[in-house]
């Protein structure tokens, strides 16, 4: 009777420790996904300048002195915001001049100040 006692306490013992010591590990928690890379900040006199050149690119636009300036967007400051200003004759002209800023790379929005006489 004693050895059936000490072979189911041994085995107990066995079975007990077998389980503790093959309870899994934990591992150590993921490292957190690295936040998205910030875009770079454009350059806005870069910019302003592409939108000046391709304004004066236009054989109707050519003539007039439109100024243009550039800031950067500040929720995106890899986009950058246009300002056109001076005068044009009509007011397709003015609309032309929008037109044409809005398509240049790195314009996120154009305020268009052009004044048309007409």
């Amino acid at each position: 009777m004693k050895q059936i006692s000490l072979i189911a306490t041994l085995l107990t013992v066995a079975v007990l420790s077998t389980a503790c010591s093959s309870a899994p590990e934990k591992q150590a928690a993921a490292p957190a996904p690295a936040a998205p890379a910030a875009k770079p900040a454009a350059d806005a006199a870069v910019v302003a300048q592409a939108v000046k050149t391709a304004l004066d690119a236009d054989a109707k636009l050519k003539a007039f002195d439109l100024k243009v300036k550039g800031a950067n967007d500040k929720k995106d400051p890899s986009k950058v915001d246009v300002t056109i200003d001076g005068s044009v004759d009509t007011g397709e002209q003015m609309a032309q001049a929008g037109m044409i800023a809005e398509k240049v790379k790195g314009v996120q929005y154009v305020n268009n100040n052009i004044m048309p006489k007409n």
